[in-house]
């Protein structure tokens, strides 16, 4: 048996394209291809097939690649119709899950993550994380706060310190820090120091001020202020009085306040190295996260030569995991706050290294269709909200929630109100980050999605290039113009009402056998199938 279609398909160094009876492959805009299904009529003991063979599958009028991924489900089955061959293969964006990690970009806590560090004993010394002594207000920092009460004893050169470890626990390296502190009073017999450290031993401080009592804000970064390779940052009262004997404490004023402390870790190029330069803010941008992840984790894609997009503007302040994400979570969580970008892959090269871009969403129509292969355009309200709340944690690990609110027409002319809920837990938990999710989410939900589903099963037009293209050849994320099919009004498609809807290509299901492909439009489709898949996916989120 062999296709009746213009394709060839290669698993590992076989052709096996003439054994094929049965062949169908899925991609999805985020992520690209996500399964290949193969159907072969051959002798059980006829193929060497191992799990995570690479599999192909090519144009044979142009020997481009349609489709490739591994070897995930290798299967054989002997009956009456004869001696078949079932592989499901993985695409590249599998690759994505491999691995989860610990992983830190920016952080603002001020609760988990440090500890105390260098307890001397027979030190009456305290450190608490509570708002500065002496404040009564509310809205009052939180602070990591070093004192010696009242009678109690301060020996010569002891410390108090709290040490930030999670770059450690991550294997990363400091690249910034700032904060602010204040003292309850002016003495020179008292240091205060921030020292970055490699592994909590080899540092020198790049503070090492006298105590005062007025607020000062301070930064370092790395190369400036201490020598790349640092990955611990301690904080301290030192006792340093002149006759080095210790001070007997007559007063509770011997104290510091450390607040509004935010940590950067260095970041990768796409080549692997370290950038030591440009950390001139306390948030990172989508891109460079991107492109650290891809570096850092991704190993099995062409990180020098990915495709990364620079243009995203939007200031992340709070993107930190100490308890472990994988790539595939983490660029889900950066399209959150970043939604008019997305990553996708393709083939591999004579590396073996799967191509990788992260790129803004089309914008232009680029392809042309009509209902003549059929379709499904169901339109539900259910998906439909005027409000979110968008939980989250704080930099001293009190829970929060913010409400945002927004214009719905729909359930708006019903008087009707509905509120979903975001939870966002401490991996990117900010004020921030809370409003620009939430109003996300909203401009997501304003309108009845115009999703849907439309078979193609003859060639149709492409815009970009002029010519007619094979089902199997229809790229996700692009536009198509469906003719035929009134749409709602969203950010596709004009108020009027001209008998035709564009739609976002969400998925493709291609199936050889009838030389088709069934588009998933806008979103996942509303099937039991779908919502299942996508409850599968779901992330648990850190309570």
């Amino acid at each position: 048996m062999t296709l009746n279609v213009p394709l060839t398909v290669r698993v590992g160094d076989r052709h096996i394209t003439r054994q094929l009876k049965d062949l169908s492959f899925r991609k999805e805009a985020v992520g690209g291809v996500q399964s290949i299904t193969l159907g072969l009529s051959a002798r059980l003991d006829s193929m060497a097939v191992n799990p995570l063979d690479r599999v192909y599958v090519y144009d044979a009028r142009t020997a481009e690649v349609v489709a490739e991924g591994r070897v995930a489900d290798p299967g054989r089955t002997a009956d009456a119709d004869g001696q078949t061959w079932t592989m499901t293969a993985f695409g590249p964006a599998q690759h994505a899950s491999d691995l989860i990690q610990p992983l830190i970009y920016v952080d603002q806590s001020i609760s988990d993550g440090w500890r105390r560090a260098n307890r001397l004993a027979n030190v009456s010394g305290e450190i608490d994380q509570t708002s500065k002594p002496g404040s009564s207000s509310d809205s009052a920092p939180e602070c990591i706060v070093c004192r010696w009460p009242r009678n109690s004893y301060a020996p010569g050169q002891a410390a108090l310190t709290m040490r930030y470890e999670r770059l450690q626990q991550s294997g990363q390296k400091l690249a910034r820090y700032s904060l602010s502190w204040d003292g309850g009073r002016s003495d020179s017999d008292y240091r205060v120091q921030i020292i970055p450290l490699t592994d909590g031993t080899t540092g020198s401080a790049s503070l090492n001020a006298a105590l005062g009592n007025t607020v000062s804000a301070v930064t370092g970064v790395v190369v400036t202020d201490w020598t790349n390779g640092r990955n611990t940052l301690d904080v301290s009262l030192l006792c340093n009085n002149a006759s080095g004997t210790g001070a007997q404490q007559t007063d509770d004023r011997c104290w510091v306040a450390f607040y509004y402390p935010i940590l950067r870790a260095m970041l990768l190029d796409q080549t692997g190295a370290d950038i030591t330069t440009g950390y001139s803010a306390d948030y990172v941008l989508a891109h460079e996260v991107v492109t650290d992840v891809l570096a850092r984790v991704l190993t099995q894609f062409d990180a020098a030569g990915a495709s990364i997009a620079t243009t995203g503007t939007y200031q992340i302040d709070q993107l930190a995991y100490p308890d472990g994400v994988s790539a595939a979570e983490l660029l889900d969580d950066v399209m959150e706050l970043e939604p008019g970008y997305y990553w996708t892959t393709g083939p591999s090269n004579s590396s073996g290294l799967y191509a990788f871009a992260w790129q803004e969403w089309p914008t232009s129509v680029r392809y042309e269709a009509t209902l003549e292969d059929g379709g499904d355009f169901p339109v539900s309200t259910q998906e439909l909200y005027n409000q979110v709340t968008v939980r989250w944690v704080n930099r001293k690990g009190s829970r929060r929630t913010t409400l945002r609110t927004g214009s719905c027409p729909i359930l708006d002319a019903q008087g009707i109100i509905r509120r979903a809920s975001i939870d966002v837990a401490d991996e990117l938990g900010s004020s921030n980050a809370a409003v620009r999710i939430g109003d996300n989410f909203l401009a997501e939900h304003q309108y009845p999605a115009n999703a849907g589903t439309l078979t193609i099963a003859r060639p149709i037009r492409d815009l970009s290039t002029g010519r007619m293209v094979e089902p199997h050849e229809i790229e996700p994320a692009e536009l198509i113009r469906v003719r035929g099919v009134e749409s709602y009004p969203d950010s596709l498609n004009a108020s009027s009402s001209d008998g035709q809807s564009v739609f976002r290509v969400w998925a493709l299901n291609y199936t050889a056998d009838s030389h088709s492909a069934q588009l998933e439009l806008d979103t996942y489709p509303r099937t039991t199938a779908a919502a299942l898949a996508r409850l599968h996916r779901r992330r648990r989120r850190k309570r």
